[in-house]
Formats: C-alpha cells, sequence, structure tokens
C-alpha cells in the first residue's frame, strides 16, 4: 500500500477502504508519512468529501492511534457515563455550569477540556485564572477524584487520540479547517477516545462560533451523530446561538466571576432578563445530560431539579469542592446580601485599568459582533495567536448592555479591564467595529431581545 495511490483514490472521488484510512492515520502519526503527502489528502477529503463509512473508519483510527480511557470503574448500575462537548464560543462558561449542577444531582461526569486558540476561549484557561488549579493530574487520579466528589475537570490528556492532534496541526496551516467531516471525525474522535456511554454536544453558531450559519451547524452535528450511532454511542446535539457573547462577562478570571454568581442566583434572579440567555443553555444542556445519564428521563423535571439545585447552593458547593480536590485556592469571604460565610475561589484578577465604552447615538443594540469581542479580549492579552503566548487572565470585558436593549447617548455599553494601554488601543478597534446601535422600530428591538439561544435538538431519531 501506498501513500501515493490513496491520495489519487481520493482525488477521483472514490471511497478509502478502512485498510487504506488506519494506514494513512498511523503512518502520520508514526511520522513515516511526510506532512507535504498528508496535506494533499486532507484537500482531497476537504474538496470530495467522505462517505458515512469512511468517516466512522476515519474516526475510529483516530481514536485509537493512542491510548483509549477506561472509565469502568466509575461505573454504577442503570447509569450511563455522558461526556460534554462544545464546539467553543466567546463568552462561553457553559461547562463550568453545568458540570457543578450534574454532578451535585448524581451524575457523575469526567471530563477533559482544551485552552483556548484564536478568538474562542478555552475552559482550561478559565480554570487557571484560580490560584493553584491543577489541570494536568493524571488520569488515574482524576478517575478516583470522580469515584470521591462526582466530578473532574482537567485539560485534555496529550496520551488520547494522538493521531488528531498532528492532523489537526497541519489542517490549520493548510486551508482545511472549516471541513465538516474533518471537524465531525476530529471531535468525536477525542469523545469516543474518552470512555463516555454516551456524548452531548454544544454546537454553537455564529459569528463567535466556527460554524457561521445554521445550516453549517445542523449539517456537522448531524454528521457527529451518526458517527456516534455507527460506533454505537448514543449522541446528542444542541445547538445554540453565539451570534453575540454568551452572558454578561468575557475574559478568564471575570467568566469565573459570572460562573460563581450564576451558582449563587436565587430564583428571583434566575427569572431576571440578566441572565436569560445564560440560563436557557445552561437549563437545556444540563437536563439533557441528565436524562441521558438515565439519573430521570423527564425534562421539566430535570429543568426544576436543576433549579433547586442553585437555589439550594448545592451546585455551589460542588463548584467548590472541585476546585479544593484540584489544588485550587479558596478563602472565606462574608456575603453581606446572604448574611453568611461563603467559601471563594482566590483568583488571578488584578487590573491596572477600566474604561467605559459609552453609546455615540441613541437608538437600540442591534448587533454585537462575538468574533471581534473575542479578537478584542486577544489583543487585551487575554487569548492567544500561537500556542506558546501567556495569557493576562484578569483582562476582559464586562456588558452592561446586549443586543434588544435601548441605550441613550452616553450610556455605558461595557467596561474594558485592562493593564496595557497599548493593547487596549489595538483593543478598541476591534470593540468599534463590534457594536451596531440603529434607530429601529421597538418590536424590532424586542425580537431581537428575546430570540432563542437553543436552536435545535438533533439526535439519532431526528436525522
Amino acid at each position: 500500500m501506498r501513500m501515493y495511490e490513496i491520495i489519487e483514490k481520493k482525488r477521483d472521488k472514490y471511497e478509502l477502504s478502512k485498510e487504506e484510512i488506519e494506514f494513512f492515520v498511523n503512518g502520520y502519526s508514526s511520522g513515516e508519512i511526510p506532512d507535504y503527502q498528508m496535506s494533499a489528502l486532507l484537500m482531497a477529503i476537504y474538496l470530495n468529501g467522505m462517505s458515512p463509512e469512511e468517516l466512522k473508519n476515519l474516526t475510529f483510527a483516530m481514536a485509537n492511534s493512542a491510548k483509549t480511557i477506561d472509565l469502568s470503574s466509575i461505573r454504577v448500575p442503570d447509569k450511563y457515563i455522558v461526556d460534554k462537548h462544545s464546539t467553543g464560543g466567546v463568552g462561553d462558561k457553559v461547562t463550568l455550569i453545568v458540570l457543578p449542577i450534574v454532578a451535585s444531582l448524581g451524575v457523575g461526569v469526567c471530563k477533559m477540556s482544551g485552552r483556548g486558540l484564536g478568538f474562542t476561549g478555552g475552559t482550561v484557561d478559565k480554570l487557571e485564572s484560580i490560584v493553584g488549579y491543577n489541570v494536568d493530574i493524571p488520569i488515574n487520579k482524576a478517575i478516583r477524584q470522580v469515584q470521591d466528589i462526582g466530578v473532574c475537570l482537567i485539560s485534555q490528556s496529550p496520551e488520547i487520540a494522538i493521531a488528531d492532534k498532528k492532523i489537526y496541526a497541519l489542517r490549520d496551516t493548510t486551508a482545511t479547517v472549516e471541513s465538516i467531516n474533518l471537524i465531525a471525525s476530529s471531535i468525536m474522535s477525542k469523545k469516543l477516545a474518552s470512555g463516555a456511554d454516551k456524548i452531548l454536544l454544544d454546537v454553537t453558531v455564529g459569528s463567535g462560533a466556527f460554524m457561521r450559519t445554521l445550516d453549517d451547524a445542523k449539517e456537522l452535528s448531524k454528521t457527529m451523530v451518526k458517527i456516534g450511532a455507527l460506533a454505537g454511542v448514543e449522541t446528542r446535539a444542541v445547538v445554540t446561538t453565539m451570534s453575540e457573547p454568551l452572558g454578561r462577562n468575557v475574559g478568564n478570571a471575570l467568566e469565573i466571576k459570572e460562573v460563581i454568581s450564576f451558582l449563587l442566583s436565587d430564583e428571583t434572579t434566575l427569572e431576571s432578563e440578566e441572565v436569560r440567555d445564560l440560563k436557557e443553555v445552561i437549563f437545556e444542556i444540563a437536563a439533557q445530560m441528565i436524562k441521558m445519564s438515565g439519573v430521570c428521563e423527564d425534562m421539566e423535571k430535570n429543568k426544576k431539579d436543576i433549579m433547586k439545585a442553585i437555589t439550594s447552593r448545592a451546585a455551589y458547593d460542588k463548584f467548590i469542592e472541585l476546585i479544593k480536590a484540584q489544588g485550587g485556592h479558596i478563602y472565606n469571604v462574608y456575603m453581606d446580601w446572604i448574611g453568611m460565610n461563603l467559601d471563594m475561589p482566590v483568583l488571578d484578577d488584578k487590573v491596572r485599568y477600566l474604561k467605559e465604552i459609552h453609546a455615540q447615538s441613541d437608538g437600540y443594540v442591534v448587533s454585537i459582533d462575538s468574533k471581534k469581542i473575542g479578537e478584542a479580549l486577544v489583543a487585551l492579552g487575554g487569548g492567544r495567536n500561537k500556542k506558546e503566548d501567556k495569557i493576562d487572565y484578569a483582562v476582559g470585558f464586562e456588558f452592561a448592555k446586549k443586543v434588544g436593549d435601548k441605550v441613550n447617548e452616553g450610556d455605558t455599553i461595557l467596561t474594558v479591564l485592562y493593564n496595557d494601554k497599548e493593547k487596549f488601543e489595538k483593543a478598541f478597534e476591534y470593540i468599534e467595529d463590534a457594536i451596531y446601535i440603529d434607530d429601529v422600530e421597538e418590536d424590532v428591538a424586542k425580537s431581537l431581545k428575546y430570540k432563542p439561544h437553543v436552536l435545535d435538538i438533533i439526535d439519532e431519531a431526528s436525522l
């Protein structure tokens, strides 16, 4: 078997066999196949696509290119282990809220997350804004932690799906990142190697996501659900909007503060406009995870239980338990509004400057471009252009206004927290272009403000 013949076959739109796919995956992983040949094959796949059988074989080959995780020691009778994955976005702190909620309700989760690259943030970066939090604990210790407290949240193991890491790095430099087939196999290879019984996907769409259109997001969702079905692993996709940043804060330490605030909410706060977008996404994803785990099939009951887990502070207590278990520093704070002491994580959140950005005219906020806000965060030092870039965990944005809100000239739209004036000037160029205010009709503004954030649910039955 020769790599030349495999490239030629895919170039001419023929289907590759399981053996041919395993040959190039294993050969590239071991270094026997050079970058230039793999690049040619990736472009042929990008242009000509793959059949469902090819996708299954590619995903399995990448998943099995290194170690797979055995989670049998944390399985319990009549329950399933559910993994959760997001395709990423700006202000996406969903994992950090969902995991303590579901763990407090009896769903054990062993979760591996990634660092951010480019304009989308990474869950691991947010965790590392907590002083002392160790994201690199060995998988055997992480599994023991799930046995003890029901949850762990660590960085992606370098020993999982090695082929995917090499192929993704090559895709990033050969204009083949956008291939839905390659995105789907990349995500699902990591998820299948992680050992879960079921997989819940949060597929984001909009300016702050890799999928820019709803049609593309649905196609990606269906492709991954099909791969899961072929692998015998129930997979469900929740399609959510990322057309504006999710929640009110963007930035690593700032998003941890928003996580804390959400998990300490009372019922009145959870019914308020302030958290509407975040609540819609959180409650849907957490309820789906509870259902898939076998704890409870009734989605409405699950959402009531989620509300109780938050308002009783059971979810917050689980969040603090997680932080303590992984070495995060904690200090005790007296909270006037609840009249008691609470443990709080110590954050790397010191900033030298605050700058309010004001509306330049009367009207309504018509759009906030998530990608530009993400790029502004990178410009401030809160994200990466290259993997080796160091992050300033403290910088970011606090939004006073969101899409659909009425503003008067001079009103504060957002506050920028930063440590470097030169970096602020670069970030401001993105911010200026990101926010669009117009004097639209009130009904138009309301339709923008109250648009749904959960756009679709895709499972095997809906294919």
